[in-house]
Formats: C-alpha cells, sequence, structure tokens
C-alpha cells in the first residue's frame, strides 16, 4: 500500500474539522491526530501511513512537518489546510482518494478522536508503554532532540492488544 506525505493527511483532518464545524484546536491535537493515525494504520495493516519518521520530542511525539505547518497556530483553532511541505495543487482528498479504505479509516480515527483536546491526546501518546514513553524515559533520551521513535515499536503498540486502553481519555 501507498503511503502519504504527513501534512496531506493532517489538512484532512484540518478539512474535516472545517467541515463539520469543529476545528482542530492548535498544533499539539494535529500533530497528536496524524501520529495516533499513523500508529493505528501501522499497527492493524503493518504499512506506513505517513513517509516520515516520528520523533521523541520533550512534549510526545512529534512528526516534524506537521510542527512546521502549523506552529504559527500555537493553542488556535486551525481554519486552513496548510500548504508547507506539499504541492500547492496536491488536495488531501484526491491524493487520499486514489486508495482503497484510507477516507474510511481517517473518517474513523476523526470519529473516535475528534471530541479529545490536544492535551488528552498528548496524556494517551505519554503513557507508561508507550512508544514515546519507551523512547524518551526508558531510553534516557531527555537530553535528545528529535530521537526517532522506532516503528516497529509504534507497531506493536498499535496492533490492536491496547485498543481499550487507547480509547481512554
Amino acid at each position: 500500500m501507498k503511503d502519504f506525505p504527513t501534512v496531506v493527511v493532517a489538512n484532512y483532518f484540518v478539512e474535516k474539522g472545517k467541515k463539520e464545524g469543529q476545528p482542530v484546536e492548535g498544533i499539539l491535537k494535529i500533530i497528536k491526530l496524524v501520529y495516533i493515525a499513523h500508529g493505528w494504520y501501522l499497527g492493524l495493516n503493518e504499512n506506513r501511513l505517513i513517509r516520515e519518521n516520528v520523533e521523541a520530542w520533550k512534549h510526545g511525539p512529534v512528526i516534524r512537518s506537521v510542527y512546521d505547518a502549523f506552529k504559527e497556530y500555537s493553542k488556535r483553532p486551525i481554519l486552513e489546510p496548510a500548504t508547507t511541505g506539499i504541492s500547492t495543487e496536491m488536495k488531501p482528498i484526491e491524493e487520499l482518494a486514489d486508495n482503497d479504505g484510507i477516507i474510511q479509516f481517517l473518517e474513523e480515527i476523526w470519529d473516535a478522536y475528534r471530541d479529545a483536546t490536544g492535551l488528552q491526546l498528548s496524556k494517551l501518546t505519554h503513557k507508561e508503554g508507550t512508544p514515546w514513553y519507551k523512547t524518551w524515559v526508558e531510553g534516557k533520551n531527555q537530553d535528545s532532540f528529535g530521537v526517532v521513535i522506532e516503528e516497529v515499536d509504534i507497531k506493536n503498540y498499535y496492533d490492536g492488544r491496547d485498543k481499550e486502553d487507547q480509547e481512554a481519555f
């Protein structure tokens, strides 16, 4: 299966929130939505959703292009899709629609997590045993910046064994 430009996936959530009148609240939430979607996709399908590595930062897992594309919003609602990191003619729906099931998958992620705040999603990704925790805390990387979270750790965490834990926010 095909993976996608990370900002295209982020823009899908931005456009979905805008369309439903429930815009994504700030950079923390958009980063965590994309990370969680990638984790579930990787765990359930054994394929990458996004093309980038996820990094362990002090405040959790971060995908650098999403951070760069939306950092100006800080905690404010994100009302427009990013153009940084994607070609200007690339539209998220068209890019994603060429692949069976991807829109439905992202819809399910949106439905499961849209009502959570960025802080609630952040707490989910910081729990003991999460890929971020394993990399940042157990790996003693607190003095590092941008340490890559191993894809196998993300896959193993989101492979369905921990579904109940992931839904509890």
